[in-house]
């Protein structure tokens, strides 16, 4: 415990009815760290989650975002470091350790992800951001195993290390963004910026995916809509040419085809970025703000 002493950390959980959840991760902490958790205006018993843990807990009176959220408490903790940290992770034994450990080992390195699989065991680790994605960027291999650390270029949102300095520098998350992608966002700033980020092997951690909020037709819908919304934010601030026309044409055909053939999840997920292309078509203030927006 002696490297987390003596450089402090702060750990940021941003909660939205995750009081199910949120007690298993920050049962896996090791004890000693400051932790900072910002509530985007929960309705469940998030005081019975949090009770018995050192809690500066700061609640937002309306949802404001995750990104937004984490910013609010990046500004509010004091730590060298900010580990950020989902509700759905639980970090394995010694991983904030190992992180720090990898700290002393690169000092000219500021960011640092830990290995993460899935419940079933999958390594959650993609090869590049949603932005190398939407500009026709190719990698060309798939990292499959990781046997030692490793530079990567992106960081996932859910569970990332990073100097707080360097965070606030770059200014942190995109706030215009509510929900998805805000990380990749991140990742590709900090690339632009020649910051190395280091997958440490030897720090373990498992994503529950998707479970930080109760699961409901209402939730999944909401979240192809955020994402949706922002994947076409993230065209027209970077200037990759979008037509949201061609896209209502291709998710309503989706969604006579899964009417169909009575594919429930599929209609639900397409139906969720119909109402996020609309969304996007009537936030005028938005659209204007990319000369990339096609429209």
């Amino acid at each position: 415990m002696a490297l987390v002493m003596n450089r402090s950390i702060s750990v940021v959980t941003v909660t939205h009815n995750s009081a199910h959840t949120v007690r298993g991760a920050l049962a896996r902490l090791p004890p000693g760290l400051e932790i900072v958790c910002v509530d985007n205006a929960s309705t469940d018993d998030l005081s019975a989650a949090l009770s018995g843990f050192a809690v500066h807990r700061i609640d937002n009176a309306v949802n404001l975002g995750f990104g937004h959220a984490c910013n609010i408490g990046a500004a509010a903790a004091s730590g060298e470091y900010l580990l950020f940290i989902n509700p759905d992770v639980r970090l394995g034994t010694g991983a904030v350790d190992a992180l720090m450990q990898a700290a002393g080992r690169y000092p000219n390195c500021s960011v640092f992800v830990p290995l993460t699989n899935t419940v079933d065991g999958r390594l959650w680790l993609r090869e590049q951001s949603e932005i190398d994605r939407l500009s026709g960027v190719s990698l060309p291999t798939r990292i499959r195993q990781v046997w030692g650390d490793c530079c990567v270029r992106f960081v996932n949102g859910g569970v990332f290390m990073i100097k707080r300095t360097l965070f606030l520098d770059a200014g942190g998350f995109d706030e215009e963004i509510f929900l998805y992608f805000e990380d990749d966002d991140l990742s590709h700033r900090l690339i632009q910026r020649n910051e190395p980020m280091i997958l440490v092997s030897g720090a373990h951690a498992v994503h529950d995916i998707g479970t930080s909020v109760a699961q409901s037709i209402g939730s999944r819908i909401f979240r192809h809509r955020s994402k949706m919304r922002s994947e076409i934010h993230l065209r027209r601030k970077y200037g990759i040419a979008y037509s949201p026309f061609v896209d209502i044409l291709r998710y309503s055909t989706k969604i006579g085809f899964y009417c169909l053939t009575l594919n429930r999840n599929r209609l639900i997920n397409s139906l969720g970025r119909l109402i996020g292309i609309f969304d996007s078509i009537l936030d005028r203030s938005h659209a204007n703000r990319n000369s990339g927006y096609v429209a």
